[in-house]
């Protein structure tokens, strides 16, 4: 994949200026990083846009200003709540051989066999995973089978999530990504309900669920007489 380039200005609308600059066609967006003072910069709006696009928070891509270039990745992405029009744009400078970290967005697919049965139906839980890599090796996307998931109890968490060379999960690996889940009122549901409450019952009466009633212990002061 061919590096992303994009070309900025220095900006000297700041403040309530912004808004006329974006009018205009323009969006205001920030660089900084650990080796650099913070720069406040500007780029077309359109060719912005499009560089998020392909980039999102988890491509790096060059920044040229004047006669400088900047290796970044983006850090923030600002839209307006209603119009979801750009508003403002956060890049942090990195170096080449620095590893980042990301959340990088998970893709679900095939078919879990375990949905086929009455009431079940598959529940994503987590839409991405938080992974550390150099910045040219981070993926923009990590796709997950669930083609596999044939038991009602089925689920798939992260640390079982097969990732690319020189990746490595930064996300809790005992993190339930995806499973199986049950309806209210299926069968499985009821089961596991009927299952639950016992076991809720059994803690109540200080026992364990596996733990049967112990037999009482003779009063103080008496003991049991031979059965005849």
């Amino acid at each position: 994949m061919d590096e992303i380039t994009i070309v900025a200005e220095q900006r000297t609308a700041l403040g309530k200026k912004t808004g006329a600059l974006r009018r205009s066609g323009i969006t205001p967006f920030h660089l900084y990083g650990p080796t650099m003072a913070s720069e406040s910069l500007q780029a077309d709006t359109q060719t912005m846009v499009h560089v998020l696009n392909e980039a999102g928070l988890t491509t790096p891509l060059t920044v040229k200003v004047g006669g400088q270039e900047h290796f970044v990745m983006v850090q923030h992405i600002q839209v307006h709540p209603i119009t979801s029009h750009l508003l403002h744009v956060d890049m942090i400078a990195i170096s080449r051989d620095q590893r980042v970290r990301a959340a990088v967005p998970l893709h679900f697919e095939g078919e879990a066999l375990a949905a086929r049965e009455e009431g079940a139906q598959v529940v994503e839980d987590h839409h991405e995973i938080e992974l550390e890599a150099l910045a040219l090796e981070m993926p923009n996307l990590i796709t997950i089978d669930i083609s596999g998931m044939d038991q009602p109890d089925s689920a798939i968490r992260a640390g079982t999530v097969a990732l690319p060379a020189n990746v490595t999960l930064v996300t809790d690996p005992d993190m339930v990504l995806v499973r199986i889940g049950h309806r209210r009122g299926s069968d499985i549901d009821e089961g596991i309900e009927v299952a639950e409450q016992a076991a809720v019952a059994d803690v109540a009466r200080g026992e364990t669920p596996a733990e049967a009633p112990a037999e009482a212990a003779p009063a103080e002061g008496k003991s049991e007489e031979p059965s005849a």
